[in-house]
């Protein structure tokens, strides 16, 4: 950008004419001009003109038009800029007031006019300053490609632009045609450099990133080379020491941000804008996360930082978004001017404005706008200091939960009047009469009214009929003890007459009639909130956040083989023909009609990494923590292979995780019918749709997030995703390497193509027995493959910040501050999902119409009712997560407990996990419903069951409740036996045809599930007392003791005694809280006894105000019992789970370790971690003690 003219008054009003040059300059103008400018350009307009004889034409003439700015239009692609407003001088062709556009041009002078007091404030004469720079130029030319794409960006002192997206079509190596290929490829770089060429200047000297998954870089960076050579272009060659070859993930411009962030990159653009950008970002974050008081962010933080002195010489940055200057109001941009004006000028600070196209930008917009680097700490800043404020005309508007008042106000005192005198008599009245009245209302009126008036029959005692109520506040209501409405049997009777199979039927059919992934069923969430609504919970909305997720693009999965191979260590593809490809789909099924869906979900691994790799490939069984362990000991070779896992055994995230400790490249998973039972092709069952047997295409897709470190959005790790929460980047919590789910007739090829090399499975332990596919000629030997014989992975994901919607419903109680919460995941990996997890959305469904009808029928819980109807539970239990810390306090205050259903139901086994407290709601629910697969006439569940309540691990919405916020929590369903037909999870056989032909062919399963789930919550809810056993628990922690004691003779036997000091420490703790257990829940019994049978007179007030306070004071026990396993710190290396006896395991994820941080101490024979555990163990057991005797 040239200056031409420019002329300021002292009143800062005044114009400049600039001269346009290059693309970039756009961006300053789209920065510098605001509406209501004054903007002179040229412009080229479209005249009518009438003849004489009435005939018209229209002809287009060259002006220049003078236009009052009403809007502006930047096409960051493109770098143009239409401003659009109303004409402001008449010319010869137009009229004051016509509305016209202009288009800035390159080459061509425009002419800026601002009026009005401080129009041309120090940001805008900044812009014009670093716009007209002259040394200003490009920081950085990317080319980001892959095999047929190339990316062509600009990264300048303000944006990141894409400049050219080269696309040409390279032909596979099939069948010996390699020479096709590398025809195509040359054809490739040669564009994709004439391209470049064409871009760039090679007299300046500045660095030229060359980005690609694979080889594709390195091989473009040497044509690069040999053609500078070839043709003796000595400025090409002058640029060889500028070429910067990176990995990325992909060729699309989005790995354009992870290359910035490589060591190397960043080595190299040092002193570029860009660079010290993104360094004070990375600064501020890291202030950010010590908490030192030294990182505030957010527009009223920020000016309250400013006005305190503390953003100023001596390291104080103002970092403030560009953004923020285009507001279109005045006065908004001129606070943020003023503020700039006074860090800059005043206080002698730093004052850095970023750009909105660059990374650091939007990192910056994420956090509001604004932030600041402080000189010297401020506390709470956030608290009490800051003003809320209120827009004009909205002064009623409710704060957010995160808004603060202010505690203090100006109070006028003016002086006591004076009061008249007393004399002796009016004294002595005043105190007896004021004696009398406080008596009186403590003796008779506030007790009357904390009396309930019906018996526990819920019978009215026709000798006292109830007494008026003259105020009431903590006494539930004026039936307590008795339910409100309805007798409790009459409750129970309707949660278990009203759910229905053809209901049921009716939801899942919906639910499972298209996709519905993470962040992209909006729709089945407003259904959801209409029919609870429509079943009479009127309090039903949606709570929305937004996450980080990722949606599939493209992938690849191909067997390679090299002939006549030579050389032992070449790494590329060259000379490789395709052996075999895999269709990484599942067949369409005519008799399914969801899987033939045009917009049925790709099969894709959820937060796999992106990847163009070829490699050797080695089988590692189910790829647990202990199979890559026997891999190691047997000296199999993994660095640098892919890893060919099954499924089963553990959580897909953490054999991608191990796989990726180990050094391997990438993972594939398969579905082994191993894991089928008995219900096989090999014994003779026929495949789905025509039998009960795996379809040999069908696909398990997941997410692969590392659910053993931290569930819910990998950006917000402990606090919850809503717009502008600081983001933080997830390389611990997903794989850094590709990974991807393929079928067993997919993996037949690979698995078979390892026959006779390396050691087979039958030589390693009877955890490697048993593989499905031997009756296929596969013999399951290890590998590695031969360096002939690799695998081609490419995995293309987008990356993307999203919305995903919660349904929450409330059914308010009489005690509002204790709360039971019902809750399913909605979201699937496939277009069915009527397993996982619709048939536990359908009897969701089923259990609020249930309490509607008891609603409507006169029913009033005693306690407060949440559904909720989850997100993302697919990706990472994100939607769960999320909602539990963001309303983390109120939970830990009310929340009684937290009722799990995942997969309703799959086949005719009732499986069951639950907090030890809660294993007799569950055992008294199963013995009131009957079975659907009854043997004998009137069994119940609970005789069809063998009654193992197992604890819970991970995997489902129950977690966050669990292990983060210390809610005793409960997970129900119905799973499959050994001869069921085989379930298809996560698979488009997961489908609503697959559940009525074999899955629930009656739909019972689905209204004894709801039967079920609904009875607990009743018996939570309404019970006088919670029932709840304290005992349970501590008889619990007995037996998890003894196993880590087992587990410890079997780590060290000769260390066994120097860790029995220490658990016997734990042991005597337990001990004690079994006595204390004991006692608290003697004197539960005790009360309920009182509220069964006492049925108190009404004249005996005293006695039912004690009973009142006392049943008060134990469900305050009992609520509160689990929040005292909680230790704040959380577990060695996973620091989100914060309960000190359950967690998923490290090495399982599904299945739940009991006494984490000991176990895994015990494990990794950690003498100082044992102790140290112990210790935390005891401290905490020994404070659930100290409640519960404080409590009894």
């Amino acid at each position: 950008m040239r200056l031409i003219k420019e002329n300021f008054e002292r009143d800062g009003s005044g114009l400049v004419t600039l001269f346009p040059e290059e693309p970039e300059d756009m961006w300053y103008a789209y920065n510098l001009i605001r509406p209501n400018d004054l903007l002179r350009a040229s412009a080229i307009r479209r005249v009518t003109t009438e003849s004489a004889t009435g005939s018209t034409s229209s002809t287009r003439v060259h002006t220049t038009l003078t236009i009052r700015v009403a809007s502006l239009d930047f096409d960051p692609q493109s770098s143009q800029l239409h401003v659009s407003g109303k004409i402001a001088e008449e010319t010869k062709f137009t009229k004051v007031g016509q509305y016209h556009t202009l288009d800035l041009e390159l080459q061509r002078n425009f002419t800026l006019e601002k009026d009005g007091e401080e129009a041309w404030d120090s940001v805008a004469r900044g812009i014009i300053k670093e716009a007209c720079d002259p040394v200003k130029s490009a920081d950085v030319w990317a080319v980001v490609m892959q095999e047929g794409l190339a990316n062509l960006a600009v990264l300048t002192g303000a944006r990141t632009v894409l400049r050219q997206r080269i696309e040409v079509s390279i032909p596979r190596k099939r069948g010996g045609r390699a020479s096709d290929h590398d025809k195509g490829l040359e054809k490739f770089f040669q564009t994709t450099l004439d391209t470049l060429l064409r871009q760039i200047d090679l007299t300046e000297s500045k660095p030229i990133l060359l980005a690609s998954p694979g080889f594709t870089a390195a091989s473009f960076q040497k044509f690069i080379l040999d053609t500078a050579t070839r043709t003796g272009n000595k400025a090409l060659m002058s640029q060889k020491a500028n070429l910067v070859v990176v990995h990325s993930s992909s060729g699309h411009l989005h790995s354009l941000n992870e290359v910035l962030q490589t060591p190397e990159v960043n080595a190299r653009l040092k002193d570029t804008q860009y660079a010290r950008e993104g360094k004070l970002m990375d600064d501020f974050m890291t202030l950010l996360r010590k908490d030192d008081g030294r990182a505030w962010y957010g527009p009223q933080e920020v000016e309250k930082a400013v006005e305190k002195g503390a953003v100023g010489r001596g390291g104080g940055v103002l970092l403030i978004s560009n953004a923020l200057f285009r507001a279109q109001d005045v006065a908004i941009r001129r606070r943020w001017v003023r503020l700039a004006d006074k860090v800059r000028d005043v206080e002698g600070g730093e004052v850095r404005t970023l750009s909105s196209e660059h990374e650091s930008g939007k990192r910056l917009d994420g956090l509001g706008g604004i932030a600041a680097i402080l000189t010297f700490p401020l506390d709470d800043l956030d608290d009490d200091e800051l003003e809320v404020e209120v827009p004009n005309g909205h002064e009623g508007v409710q704060m957010a939960s995160n808004e603060q008042t202010p505690l203090l106000t100006t109070v006028h005192v003016v002086p006591r009047q004076p009061r008249y005198r007393h004399s002796t008599l009016r004294r002595f009245c005043t105190i007896a009469l004021s004696t009398t009245l406080v008596v009186v209302v403590v003796l008779f009126l506030i007790p009357i009214n904390w009396l309930p008036h019906h018996t526990w029959d819920d019978g009215w005692d026709n000798n006292h009929p109830p007494l008026p109520l003259l105020w009431s506040t903590d006494y539930p209501h004026h039936s307590w003890p008795a339910s409100q409405g309805l007798t409790y049997q009459e409750l129970q009777d309707i949660l278990l007459n009203t759910p229905s199979e053809t209901k049921a039927k009716e939801w899942s059919q919906y639910y499972a009639s298209g996709p519905h992934l993470a962040g992209k069923n909006l729709t089945q969430a407003l259904y959801t909130r209409g029919r609870w609504q429509q079943f009479g919970v009127p309090d039903s909305s949606i709570a929305t956040y937004d996450v980080y997720l990722n949606y599939p693009l493209g992938r690849r999965l191909a067997l390679l083989e090299q002939k006549n191979r030579t050389v032992e260590d070449d790494t590329t593809k060259e000379g490789y023909s395709v052996q075999y490809e895999c269709s990484l789909e599942e067949d369409v099924l005519k008799e399914d009609s969801t899987t033939g869906l045009d917009n049925r979900i790709p099969t894709f691994h959820a937060y796999s990494a992106n990847g163009d790799i070829t490699a050797q490939y080695v089988f590692v069984n189910f790829g647990t923590y202990w199979d890559y362990e026997d891999l190691l000991k047997a000296n199999v070779s993994l660095e640098g292979k892919i890893a060919i896992a099954k499924y089963g055994r553990g959580f897909r995230g953490l054999k991608v995780k191990r796989a990726q400790q180990l050094g391997m490249a990438g993972v594939v998973i398969y579905s082994d019918p191993q894991e089928d039972g008995k219900v096989t092709e090999k014994n003779g069952y026929k495949p789905y749709p025509h039998g009960p047997a795996r379809n040999p295409s069908s696909v398990q897709r997941g997410s692969v997030q590392f659910i053993d470190v931290a569930p819910g959005d990998p950006t917000t790790p402990g606090y919850p995703s809503k717009p502008g929460a600081p983001r933080q980047i997830p390389n611990d919590i997903v794989a850094s390497i590709p990974s991807m789910p393929i079928s067993y007739q997919d993996a037949l090829p690979l698995l078979q193509s390892l026959n006779g090399y390396g050691p087979s499975a039958s030589d390693f332990n009877n955890y490697w027995q048993g593989g499905g596919l031997d009756y296929q000629n596969v013999s399951y030997n290890i590998g590695p493959s031969p360096p002939s014989l690799k695998l081609h992975l490419v995995n293309e994901q987008e990356y993307v910040t999203t919305p995903l919607w919660n349904v929450i419903g409330i059914i308010n109680g009489t005690l509002a501050n204790e709360v039971v919460i019902i809750g399913n995941h909605r979201d699937a990996w496939v277009a069915g999902g009527a397993g996982d997890p619709n048939s536990g959305s359908a009897a969701l469904n089923e259990v609020v119409r249930s309490f509607g009808i008891a609603l409507e029928k006169g029913w009033k819980p005693l306690r407060t009712i949440v559904f909720g109807s989850w997100d993302g539970e697919e990706y990472a239990l994100i939607g769960s997560t999320e909602w539990v810390e963001e309303y983390l306090p109120w939970l830990s205050d009310t929340a009684i407990a937290y009722l799990n259903v995942d997969i309703g139901t799959n086949g005719p086994l009732f499986l069951a996990g639950a907090s030890p407290v809660l294993h007799g709601a569950v055992h008294e629910a199963a013995a009131l419903v009957q079975s659907p697969n009854q043997t004998v006439a009137g069994q119940t569940v609970h005789d069809t069951w063998d009654g193992q309540i197992s604890s819970l691990g991970s995997g489902s919405d129950f977690t966050a409740f669990q292990d983060f916020a210390g809610i005793p929590s409960i997970n129900l369903m119905f799973t499959g036996a050994h001869d069921s037909p085989v379930y298809h999870y996560h698979s488009n056989y997961d489908s609503f045809h697959w559940m009525d032909t074999y899955g629930d062919r009656h739909w019972r399963y689905h209204t004894t599930i709801t039967k079920i789930w609904a009875l607990v919550a009743a018996s939570l809810v309404e019970r006088p007392i919670i029932p709840f056993s304290a005992t349970n628990y501590a008889k619990s922690l007995a037996a998890y003791i003894k196993k880590i004691e087992v587990k410890a003779s079997d780590v060290d036997t000769s260390n066994l005694m120097e860790h029995q000091d220490s658990l016997h420490h734990v042991k005597l703790a337990v001990s004690r809280l079994n006595d204390a257990a004991i006692r608290f829940d003697q004197g539960a019994s005790s009360l309920n006894q009182q509220i069964k049978h006492g049925n108190i007179p009404w004249w005996k007030f005293w006695q039912r105000v004690k009973l009142y306070l006392e049943v008060k004071k134990v469900n305050d026990g009992y609520k509160f019992l689990e929040r005292h396993f909680l230790y704040e710190k959380g577990l060695d290396g996973r620091s989100w789970f914060k309960h000190v006896v359950f967690a998923p395991g490290r090495y399982t994820g599904y299945s739940g370790a009991t006494f984490p941080g000991l176990i895994e101490a015990v494990e990794d024979g950690n003498k100082t971690a044992i102790k140290k555990w112990c210790n935390i163990v005891e401290q905490r057991i020994d404070s659930a003690t100290a409640w519960l005797s404080r409590q009894n």
